[in-house]
């Protein structure tokens, strides 16, 4: 550990090149530890996850949703390691949604719906970042290099809940995904009945970073809504998911996926280093 005289140091010389260097690998370093911003499928924890899903599940029968679908990706990662699995896929935006129908025509395990999911039924304004469209958003990060004099159009789109849509005849998601740049916390609130009941997702997987900051949302509230439903919640890493109860210091708006469950024999896998 640095001791006082070293810190303030630091603080001294903070303009200095050999210290501004020290910050410089200090900080990949810590990109590297919090898997920040790693969206690498196969190295960043995603299929580690989804193969702890399929252990654990083995041959129930399984409902899958996938919100925030855009192309499909997830979902073919489920199909592979889960392939009896039924998987409905969200996709807000038209455009995306019809390349998404066209990459799996023929596919009898998906069912594709042309719709975003929030805490409120209605329709909301999307921005289709078309230079960058894994970023497309309701609450965008307008002044990230991702927007920046990007080729922009907002479309107007619907809008359901989760628990509406259960309530419509739905069959309930054993595992249910979401990646919707910033919106998270929103599906997560709109599904407020299903996760206080019985028939509340056996995974959850969610993704939070400074996507959250436009839509002025804090992992304290998510995780505090998932723990009262008596899910554990941890980040995700490459080989093990870190399950601990929230602190102040998790809010620090890393990009990465979040892991929730409240079965103990999953927990126990995803808990173990592979």
């Amino acid at each position: 550990m640095l001791g006082r005289t070293a810190r303030q140091m630091i603080r001294s010389h903070r303009r200095s090149a050999p210290i501004k260097g020290i910050a410089v690998i200090c900080e990949k370093y810590l990109r590297a530890w919090h898997n920040d911003a790693f969206f690498e499928f196969d190295r960043n924890g995603e299929r580690f996850a989804i193969q702890c899903f399929a252990q654990w599940a083995g041959a129930r029968p399984l409902t899958i949703w996938d919100v925030g679908a855009h192309h499909g990706e997830w979902a073919d990662a489920v199909h592979s390691a889960m392939p009896t699995a039924r998987v409905t896929s969200f996709e807000i935006l038209p455009p995306i949604a019809e390349l998404l129908a066209a990459r799996h025509r023929d596919a009898d395990w998906l069912t594709i719906r042309n719709i975003g999911l929030s805490d409120a039924a209605g329709s909301v304004e999307v921005t289709w970042n078309k230079d960058h469209d894994t970023t497309n958003s309701i609450t965008p990060r307008s002044s990230s290099k991702w927007f920046a004099g990007g080729d922009l159009q907002t479309i107007t789109c619907p809008v359901s809940t989760i628990d509406q849509l259960i309530a419509e005849g739905a069959p309930p998601p054993d595992l249910l995904k979401v990646d919707v740049e910033g919106h998270d916390a929103f599906v997560l609130d709109g599904a407020n009945q299903l996760l206080g009941g019985d028939r509340a997702p056996r995974m959850i997987q969610f993704e939070y970073g400074d996507t959250w900051i436009p839509a002025g949302r804090l992992l304290y509230q998510t995780s505090a809504m998932l723990a009262a439903c008596g899910y554990k919640i941890g980040r995700l890493y490459p080989h093990h998911v870190e399950f601990r109860d929230y602190s102040y210091a998790d809010e620090n708006f890393r990009m990465g996926n979040m892991i929730a469950t409240r079965e103990p024999d999953l927990l126990a896998l995803l808990s173990s280093p592979r």
